[in-house]
Parts: structure tokens; sequence; C-alpha cells
């Protein structure tokens, strides 16, 4: 019965690790996408900025 039992908390603890590890990935995404926006932002207002100083 130990045996199973052991096996059994080793599959939660796994279960638990991957769904952590999923959520982290998931934020790292989303602070990507917002950085990607924000550069892209900066990276449109500088073109115009120049192209209104030309």
């Amino acid at each position: 019965m130990k045996p199973n039992f052991l096996l059994l908390a080793m599959i939660v603890a796994a279960a638990i690790y991957i769904i952590t590890l999923r959520r982290q990935l998931e934020a790292a995404m989303m602070r990507g996408d917002m950085y990607r926006e924000i550069s892209s932002r900066l990276d449109k207002r500088i073109s115009e900025l120049s192209s209104d100083g030309e």
C-alpha cells in the first residue's frame, strides 16, 4: 500500500509542477507580446517624428 501512496503523491506533485510551469510560460508569453506591441508603437512613433523633421 505504501508504494502506491508514494507513487500517487509523486504523480500529484508532478502535475502541480507542470501546471505551475505552464502558468509561468503563459505569463512570459503575454509579457513578450506586450513588449513587442510597445516596441512596434515606439518604432512607428519614431518613424513619424523622423519623417516630420525632413
